[in-house]
This record gives C-alpha cells, sequence and structure tokens, in this order.
C-alpha cells in the first residue's frame, strides 16, 4: 500500500462512516488506505468490510482517549483523520495545540467554530448577535404551563435527549437537570403531514472558498435520521448559509437544519460533519463525500458530484445485510 494516502475515520459504527467508507471503496481504494475505529470489535461494524485496517478503541469521554488516538495516528503514520463525533473533534482541530504538533490534517471544524456553534444556546446567541432568522429559545421564567416547548441537550447531537415537552413537565424539573438544556420554542416539522411546519436539512460541501448547498426535505425519520427524502435547491437557505460561511471558517462537510415558520426559513441546529442522511443526497446526485475526498487528495471536484439528478422524485433508506468474516 506504499503511496497511498492514509485516513484514520472514527465512529466507524456510525451511518456516516459506512457512506464514507463505502465512497473510499467505490472511487479511491487504489489511492487512499483506511483506518477505521470503533469501540466495537471488527465483526460488529458494517464498514470494516471496507476498511485495510481496524482498531477497537476506548469511548470518547474515557480518560485517556485523545493520547490513545495521538499514540495510533504517530504509530500508523495517519495523514488525515476524519471525526465523526462532536465530542472528539476539539481533539483534532488543526488549531489544537496538541493536534497541530502531530503535523497533520483534519476535517474537524476550528475550536473557535466549534465551541461557537456546537452549544446550542452559543449558537442561539450567535445568530442573534449576527441577524440570522432562528428559532426561538427560552429561559425557565418564560415557560407557560400549558405550552409545549422542544428540548435539547446543550452539547448534545443529532437526536440525542431533544423531545416535546409540557412547561408544566419543565417547571417541575431540577435545577441541575434545566442546565443542562436548551428549550426552544416548538416548531419541528413532522415531514410532509398536512399542516406540520416543514423541515429541511441543508446539506453543505465548502471548499473554503465556495460552498455548494442542497436542500434535503425530511419526509420520514427514524430515530432522528431521515429515512425518506425529496430534494431541492433554495435561494434563502443559500444566501444564510453563505452567511455563516464568511462569519466564521467551516469544515468541507456540515449542515444546517431549518424550519419554516410565517414563510420564513428559521435555523434550528448546525451541524459541523456529516449527516447520517448525507448517503440519500449522494443517491439523488449530490456527493459531498466524493467531493470532500478528491479535496483532500488535491483533486479537481466534479461539478457534476455536486448536481442533482432532476429525474429523482424521492429516496427512500432500506436496510443492508453485511456478512463480516
Amino acid at each position: 500500500m506504499a503511496g497511498k494516502l492514509k485516513i484514520l475515520l472514527t465512529a466507524g459504527g456510525t451511518g456516516s462512516a459506512w457512506q464514507i467508507a463505502q465512497t473510499i471503496d467505490r472511487f479511491y481504494k487504489d489511492r487512499i488506505e483506511l483506518y477505521l475505529c470503533d469501540t466495537n470489535e471488527m465483526e460488529l461494524v458494517a464498514a470494516s468490510v471496507y476498511s485495510d485496517h481496524f482498531y477497537t478503541v476506548p469511548p470518547v469521554k474515557s480518560r485517556g482517549y485523545a493520547e490513545y488516538m495521538y499514540s495510533l495516528i504517530r504509530e500508523n503514520g495517519i495523514d488525515v483523520v476524519i471525526p465523526l463525533i462532536p465530542w472528539e473533534q476539539g481533539y483534532f482541530a488543526e488549531d489544537y495545540k496538541r493536534f497541530h504538533e502531530l503535523g497533520i490534517r483534519s476535517t474537524a471544524p476550528l475550536v473557535r467554530t466549534a465551541r461557537t456553534l456546537n452549544h446550542k444556546k452559543r449558537l442561539h446567541d450567535f445568530c442573534v448577535e449576527c441577524r440570522i432568522p432562528t428559532i426561538r429559545v427560552y429561559e425557565v421564567d418564560e415557560l407557560k404551563s400549558d405550552d409545549t416547548y422542544f428540548v435539547k441537550k446543550l452539547d448534545g447531537f443529532g437526536s440525542m435527549g431533544a423531545k416535546r415537552i409540557k412547561g408544566a413537565d419543565l417547571l417541575a424539573a431540577d435545577k441541575k437537570v434545566l442546565d443542562k438544556l436548551v428549550i426552544q420554542e416548538d416548531c419541528t416539522g413532522k415531514g410532509s403531514r398536512k399542516d406540520e411546519p416543514e423541515e429541511v436539512t441543508a446539506e453543505c460541501f465548502y471548499d473554503g472558498i465556495e460552498c455548494q448547498t442542497v436542500i434535503r426535505e425530511r419526509l420520514e425519520t427514524k430515530s432522528g435520521v431521515c429515512t425518506k427524502a425529496r430534494f431541492r435547491h433554495d435561494e434563502d437557505i443559500d444566501r444564510t448559509v453563505k452567511t455563516f460561511t464568511e462569519l466564521l471558517p467551516f469544515p468541507p462537510i456540515f449542515n444546517i437544519q431549518f424550519v419554516r415558520k410565517e414563510n420564513k426559513w428559521l435555523v434550528m441546529d448546525v451541524n459541523l460533519r456529516l449527516a447520517a442522511g448525507t448517503g440519500l443526497s449522494a443517491a439523488a446526485g449530490f456527493d459531498a463525500v466524493r467531493a470532500m475526498l478528491a479535496n483532500i487528495l488535491g483533486d479537481q471536484v466534479d461539478p457534476k458530484w455536486l448536481t442533482l439528478d432532476t429525474d429523482v422524485k424521492t429516496v427512500l433508506r432500506v436496510y443492508q445485510e453485511v456478512v463480516i468474516k
């Protein structure tokens, strides 16, 4: 495997890792040597069928995780790290001193970007300060018992800890619990069902100069992951995404969730990573992962890779059986 670029991919058991590993196998297996990591054993990680090397590693939040991963990087001469879990991004940020000293590249967001946007309350405050339309966030003393709110963990990701809850239940909750939550107005969508707010995800590929986006309308979700989707472009959302990239440095792949309220798109969340539903977008013609890998390799990104197939009506996700030997 001499001469190949060595890429370390974390969270190997996620759908995002599966998408990246599949794309490497399909387009770049002769140029990329894939090192895959997960907390599970190899036989429990589907993407391991596409990896050249597999390592079972400690949990992200365990003591010594960063040092373990740095040792792994040094021992294997890794060239690029693609971290998929927000909690570990800081360890692999190129402006984090300990990682910078390794002298390699990473797709993680810079520390200052992550600190601003990965924390739900700071994200809201940033949007308000920069006049980016966003959903309302409530303090406890503003809650009404009969109203319904949407809560998330301040540093959560995906659907972790996200739920609709009555004001009365929040007012009765322990302060220590409330201090770990962001309380938002309840304007979450339910796909294309009548009379519900429209909720979409803007999938983004950013080469450091120009940002390409596609809008994924979530028609159905299971466990917080999109399983049925429609695709299109939206100029208003494109402008908001452009505003973000003008204000902060962004990683090559990220996504922003929006909800439409009173005919205006409001920012719900920003995820500085690959979305679990990115594979759906790739199937519709917008292959951000292929573009990211080409960019890492120093290749030109073909505009066709980021062009929606206008014949595609919807993309649906089904399970796939994977045999590990």
